[in-house]
């Protein structure tokens, strides 16, 4: 009976996974892991004055209880800085699983449709019941609470009414189509607040949206998916006109002059086959489409995505691209208005044994445009604030791997970026740095980047390698370099129980072709595990690493160094 009542305590006082009724008498019902971890941490500077503390340690633990699939999770951790605790039992919110059926009781969330209800936590209780192709969801509570304006804190940003909501939704799901409903309801209690508030834009509001998901599959080979919803929001319940003439929503939404009406479409074909593919993606959000069901909400956008793959020989050769344009202004009535094109394309080939070789490119373009109102008695200028931004990426990834008793692998990398930023008389301005006024003039940044590297893997464990690299930047005129070469080394003993790792790096900066730096840098480290018992009760770990970073001096700037040893102990169950 005792043991009874310690299990319906913990059931009942904390959250994590869904609880699995199922599991009740069996041996994994109830199973315990965690584990012990203690750090050391010694630093020492030369030259320089040093900010953090000389000898650090933090020593940390977790113990974790699963019960029918409910992780109770406790931890602390103690260190020179200070100390902490967690425990899982002021937690509120549970979610008891049976067969098809799982509810969700507390301060909890669930998922619907980002354009109703999505991720938003409520208080209160939710359920879901999947019988075969068959999905059902339900939920209702509180949004928000009700926080009061306090004028001696001046919280009127953090002032709100209570927010009640429910939602549902009902699924049918077989393997080539299927269809989803989804009703939200939400709305501000008026009354929950008994004091004034000085922020306009706080207001009482009252919402509810109806999704309609659908998605079918044709000969195999084509998808087609698609959502539309629509949303009825009044934003100021407290508003009213007695001119306003009631419509046959009021009552759903308390409707007033203030009551939108608007929508939201999102629309995909894909077309797969086995060296062709090619997807078309289309989302249109009125420029008012809110939902009370999200935090935060992006509306007043049109999106069109194209993504087209292919393969060649034997899909040795797989090339995808990708591009999208973006608009807002829907309805032209902004001050401003943007447009932007994302494109990518990435190439990756396999053609020579043991060789692989990846390109990628992409470009995003930007155009700002301001709307100035007119005016018969000013000739305004304002045009000139007009903005024009263009960032592209450009890498490459040559690898070879060769060698039986000997393996070795040469690997080739490099990236070119450039970003330019363009203001001034810009009338219009195409995709990808096209149809831009050639009277404009911007100064872009560029940045050149590449590493070579070679290493070799010997029998037994050991592995050697160098690399080199290299950078390059420019930008406003000015000129930033760095190079230096690296050399790493690696053994595994005792079955790999023991890893022993050795690199030093050097680097040397310079500034508008002037030396201004070189780093010298030195690590050093090594891990075991050992097995002296049984792994049924546990693992035992510890690692110890060294590293040395030597600044060296240039001109009249003086040597720097910094030595930071770390020690590792942890034990796992």
């Amino acid at each position: 009976m005792k043991r009874i009542l310690i299990y319906i305590a913990l059931l009942f006082s904390s959250w994590s996974q869904a609880q699995n009724l199922e599991k009740i008498g069996k041996e994994e019902m109830t199973t315990v892991t965690g584990g012990m971890t203690s750090n050391f941490v010694y630093n020492n500077v030369v030259g320089q004055q040093q900010f953090r503390d000389p000898f650090a340690w933090v020593l940390s633990g977790n113990v974790t209880v699963n019960f029918l699939d409910l992780s109770l999770p406790f931890t602390f951790s103690f260190s020179n800085q200070g100390r902490s605790y967690s425990q899982p039992f002021n937690m509120t919110a549970l979610h008891p699983k049976y067969k098809d059926w799982q509810a969700h009781v507390g301060i909890t969330s669930m998922n619907f449709s980002r354009y109703t209800y999505s991720g938003m936590n409520f208080a209160g209780a939710g359920l879901e019941y999947k019988p075969k192709k068959w999905e059902f969801k339900a939920f209702g509570g509180r949004l928000k609470k009700a926080i009061e304006y306090d004028p001696t804190v001046n919280n009127v940003n953090f002032v709100s009414y209570k927010r009640m909501g429910f939602g549902f939704s009902t699924a049918y799901k077989a393997s080539n189509y299927g269809a989803e409903l989804i009703l939200f309801k939400a709305y501000d209690d008026g009354t929950s607040l008994h004091y004034a508030h000085n922020n306009p834009e706080l207001t009482v509001r009252d919402n509810i949206v109806a999704s309609l998901i659908t998605n079918a599959t044709l000969f195999k080979s084509i998808r087609l998916n698609a959502e539309i919803a629509s949303s009825l929001l009044t934003r100021d319940v407290l508003l009213n006109d007695p001119s306003y003439q009631r419509s046959f929503y009021s009552g759903i939404v308390r409707g007033n002059q203030t009551t939108g009406f608007s929508n939201a479409y999102n629309a995909s074909i894909d077309y797969r086959a086995k060296a062709f593919g090619v997807g078309l993606k289309y989302e249109r959000i009125d420029p008012n489409y809110s939902t009370l069901g999200a935090i935060y909400f992006n509306n007043d956008l049109e999106n069109v995505t194209l993504n087209p793959s292919f393969s060649l020989f034997k899909s040795k050769v797989n090339v995808s691209m990708s591009a999208g344009y973006q608009r807002n202004n829907l309805d032209k009535d902004n001050a401003t208005d943007s447009k932007r094109w994302i494109g990518s394309a990435n190439l990756t080939a396999q053609i020579i044994k043991g060789m692989s070789f990846n390109l990628t490119y992409s470009n995003l373009s930007s155009f700002t445009r301001r709307n100035p109102a007119a005016d018969p008695f000013y000739t305004q200028f304002a045009d000139t604030l007009n903005y024009y931004q263009v960032s592209q990426n450009f890498s490459s990834n040559i690898t070879y791997s060769f060698g039986d008793t000997l393996r070795q692998s040469i690997n080739l990398m490099g990236s070119y970026a450039q970003s330019e930023n363009i203001t001034g008389r810009l009338n219009d301005a195409g995709a990808f740095g096209f149809n831009v006024d050639s009277d404009t003039s911007s100064l872009p940044v560029d940045v050149y980047n590449g590493i070579l590297g070679h290493r070799l893997l010997f029998k037994g464990g050991l592995s050697i390698g160098w690399t080199f690299n290299a950078n390059h930047s420019i930008a406003v005129g000015n000129t930033n370099s760095y190079i230096g070469p690296g050399a790493n080394l690696s053994k595994s003993l005792f079955k790999r129980k023991l890893s022993l790792n050795s690199s030093i790096t050097y680097n040397r900066q310079y500034a508008n072709s002037i030396h201004t730096n070189h780093v010298l840098n030195f690590r050093a480290g090594l891990r075991y595990s050992p097995e002296i018992w049984d792994k049924k009760y546990g693992k035992l770990s510890m690692a110890f690493n060294g590293n040395l970073t030597n600044r060296l001096p240039v001109g009249t700037t003086a040597k720097t160094q910094n030595l930071t040893i770390t020690a590792n102990l942890a034990y796992q169950f």
